[in-house]
């Protein structure tokens, strides 16, 4: 089931090493809000005072003593922990200076390599820049010439529950449409079925066949708490759409089937979701395979392609180059990372997080906001947490077999924001990888190499 991923309800400080982080709460886009702060970088050296933190949303803060001349390069500071054995035999890595733009340390970064789940960074930025941060998405019920007749139609939202938690809730467009239906006199329908916005296979056919359903759910654009991984996402969707219109004295008379909604429907009821930025924010804190595929799906739609698996990695690497980006190193065949066939240069990642996190671009911002943070949130929060850098990373996990990465943003001990990719694609022991990948994170958070 979705659910939403935020840290709390307004700011949490965390201090660490000599350092302190100030964590805005993830909700919205704050700054979008004001004019001038959107022009405002996400991340900038701000010397604390001298005895309290104030919160400044976004703002890592670095201490005032930090940047002393003469210590030693980004490469030198990362090369013993790059170096280890459990990162395997590829390694790909980006670090990017945010204030300057400019890389700091590079070592194969411009060599594609299976990026895993850090290519949900690249499908969230994507989406963000195709739809909008402010897009929603509706499902909808609507009814032909006969009122009895309704049909439930998808509208690609990832985020649709049958529960009572956060999300898209049917249990609220089920009270819409019986209220539509008690106005108009009608108190039995049918009910039928449509999950046409999106085209092509439901399944990847570049995915390992046994990811379905363990890890991810056929793609489909009418599906109610998919983390379930029903067998058949829209005729569940209706059924548990049935019994909610049911639960609100409507009788809906035998079993839903799959149809197309007329032409000429009338719509009695819509939902909305919540704002694309937040459900961005969810997909990466939580590293969400299905709704990072729902969301590569809706990228090719926007870019008038079909919405089908094939379509999608095409048009979020053209969505990518529209934003500025070199991306013609990068081949996706998905848009969550399952797809082994995937290759992404680690500079890809870090050019993407700086748009991210600069001021050029705030419609990116919760590519930024949704990255989990080491030690507290998604999935980081069980690890960093004997390591000096806990609260002082925000990252995107990546792994499957051989395969494991990290990518995200730091304010390091220098007052300098970096962005970094880590891609290992050679890795034999995944426990080892990311041990390793957590220990390159650690002395990037603890440099001192302004």
């Amino acid at each position: 089931m979705w659910r939403r991923a935020g840290i709390v309800a307004g700011c949490v400080v965390v201090l660490a090493a000599g350092a302190g982080v100030v964590l805005d709460q993830t909700a919205g886009l704050p700054w979008t809000d004001d004019a001038a702060a959107a022009e405002t970088p996400l991340f900038r050296p701000e010397a604390p005072p001298a005895a309290t933190w104030s919160p400044a949303p976004g703002v890592l803060a670095a201490p005032a003593t930090a940047g002393t001349a003469g210590e030693p390069a980004v490469g030198d500071v990362l090369a013993p922990t790059l170096g280890v054995a459990g990162l395997g035999g590829r390694v790909g890595v980006s670090v990017l200076n945010l204030s300057t733009g400019a890389p700091s340390y590079e070592s194969a970064g411009a060599d594609p390599h299976t990026p895993a789940s850090t290519l949900k960074i690249l499908t969230g930025a994507a989406a963000l820049h195709a739809l909008g941060p402010d897009h929603t998405f509706t499902t909808r019920v609507v009814s032909g010439p006969d009122p009895s007749a309704l049909t439930l139609v998808g509208g690609g939202d990832p985020t649709l529950t049958a529960d009572d938690g956060a999300g898209t809730r049917l249990a609220d467009l089920a009270a819409s449409t019986a209220q539509a239906l008690t106005e108009a006199g009608v108190a039995a329908v049918t009910l039928s079925y449509d999950a046409s916005l999106f085209t092509g296979p439901a399944v990847d056919p570049d995915w390992t066949p046994s990811y379905v359903p363990s890890v991810v759910s056929p793609t489909t654009a009418l599906a109610a708490d998919i983390m379930d991984r029903p067998a058949d996402p829209p005729l569940d969707a209706a059924e548990e759409f049935a019994g909610l219109l049911a639960d609100q004295g409507i009788a809906v008379d035998g079993e839903p089937v799959e149809a197309a909604a007329p032409a000429d429907a009338a719509e009695l009821a819509a939902v909305e979701s919540a704002p694309l930025a937040t459900v961005v924010e969810d997909v990466l804190t939580s590293s969400d395979n299905d709704g990072a595929e729902v969301l590569a799906r809706h990228v090719a739609i926007a870019s008038g392609a079909a919405g089908t698996s094939e379509a999608a990695g095409p048009a979020v690497v053209a969505a990518l180059t529209e934003l500025g980006l070199d991306a013609s190193g990068a081949t996706l065949l998905d848009g969550s990372g399952l797809a082994r066939g995937s290759a992404v240069p680690a500079a890809l990642i870090t050019q993407t997080l700086a748009l991210a996190a600069g001021p050029d671009h705030p419609g990116l911002r919760s590519v930024v906001t949704g990255l989990p943070v080491a030690a507290f949130t998604g999935t980081l929060a069980d690890r960093f947490g004997d390591s000096s850098a806990a609260g002082l990373v925000r990252a995107k996990t990546g792994t499957l077999t051989g395969v494991s990465a990290l990518a995200g943003v730091v304010v390091a001990a220098d007052g300098v924001g970096y962005a970094f990719a880590v891609l290992a694609d050679d890795v034999g022991n995944t426990t080892e990888a990311r041990a390793a990948l957590d220990d390159v994170a650690a002395a990037l958070a603890g440099c001192g190499c302004a």
